[in-house]
């Protein structure tokens, strides 16, 4: 019977064995999943990072589009500015005289004196 004993014996060690294997297993499984877990929140975070500073990016460039846009229409409107008191300071004068001499001219009409 030694050979059954042997046998018995044998089985228990590989019985043993396997649960052990098993446990190693799950330990190693769980410890497999838990690093993917965590490499998978850490590139979801990257990506993140990624897509904010593209935002970042992008909204720095529509920023800067726009101040250069207001001091084009800046630059624009004191240009208009200029331009429409250079035709006043050019006209001012003969418009003046103008008002000045059809005043005068009502005001002899009105006494009766024609020019």
């Amino acid at each position: 019977m030694p050979s059954l004993q042997e046998s018995l014996a044998v089985l228990l060690g590989a019985e043993s064995e396997g649960v052990r294997e098993v446990e190693e297993a799950k330990t190693e499984a769980k410890r497999i999943l838990a690093s993917t877990s965590e490499k998978i929140a850490k590139e979801r975070q990257r990506r993140l990072q990624a897509a904010k500073e593209r935002a970042r990016a992008v909204l720095e460039g529509a920023r800067a589009a726009a101040d250069e846009e207001a001091r084009q229409i800046a630059e624009m409107g004191k240009a208009e500015r200029d331009r429409i008191q250079r035709r006043f300071e050019e006209v001012v004068e003969s418009v003046v005289d103008a008002l000045v001499e059809e005043h005068i001219a009502n005001l002899l009409k009105g006494k009766g004196i024609n020019k």
